[in-house]
């Protein structure tokens, strides 16, 4: 099962990716697209049980790339993620099929509540118990100096067969997962406010502040600094 997110701000879609994550979607069912004309490219190929679209971006407007894509795939519910509360948005909305409307910035009980409504969601990866040990001790670890061996060690099983299974049941390496581990708890550190980016570097496992910069702005498509409150 997919997930399409259309925004053409690359923080946004990161956020609600990070959420989707959260609640259990595997990174690999997630699909992004940066612009209307893109997602109506992607919904034939993907054919998404769920979309959330952004209504302001260039060129085609996510409510006429919405009004474009439905017949292409009737199965796929569509949601608006807006920052614009209009009622003449909301009318058309209802008129071409959408069936949720979300205010941005979205909460993640909201989300929760409208995956809920819509009847979508995700395998459940706690359901493999080698997993579920797994991402309960990278939970519990990741600012460490943690290594897929030690993962491995574990739950018995080899490095090689453990990132296999992991990727293949994630969508992502365990050396990916940690890295976004600690990027949604820095970005998180620096958002409370009351610390410096290096002391939030430092927190989440980085002594190399221009290379946690660098890592930070490649997952989150964020600088640190933009993220201080």
């Amino acid at each position: 099962m997919k997930i399409l997110i259309a925004d053409d701000e690359a923080p946004a879609r990161y956020v609600l990716r990070s959420m989707l994550e959260e609640k259990g979607f595997p990174a690999a069912s997630i699909v992004e697209a940066a612009s209307g004309g893109e997602l109506l490219s992607l919904v034939p190929e993907t054919r998404p049980a769920c979309a959330f679209v952004d209504i302001r971006m260039p060129g085609m407007d996510g409510l006429s790339a919405i009004e474009a894509a439905a017949p292409l795939c009737p199965g796929t519910r569509w949601v608006i993620v807006s920052s614009h509360a209009e009622f003449s948005y909301a009318q058309t909305a209802l008129r071409i099929g959408v069936l949720e409307y979300l205010l941005k910035p979205v909460r993640p009980e909201e989300l929760g509540a409208c995956l809920t409504r819509l009847g979508v969601g995700p395998a459940d990866p706690g359901k493999d118990p080698i997993l579920a040990k797994v991402l309960e001790y990278l939970g519990r670890n990741f600012n460490a100096d943690v290594s897929v061996a030690e993962a491995a060690d574990l739950v018995g099983l080899s490095p090689n067969y453990l990132s296999a299974l992991f990727r293949r049941r994630m969508g992502r390496t365990i050396s990916d997962h940690i890295a976004r581990l600690r990027m949604e708890e820095a970005m998180r550190l620096l958002r409370k406010g009351g610390i410096s980016v290096a002391d939030a570097a430092h927190a989440v496992g980085y002594a190399d502040l221009r290379f946690f910069a660098k890592k930070f702005k490649a997952i989150t498509g964020l600088l640190p600094s933009d993220c201080k409150s």
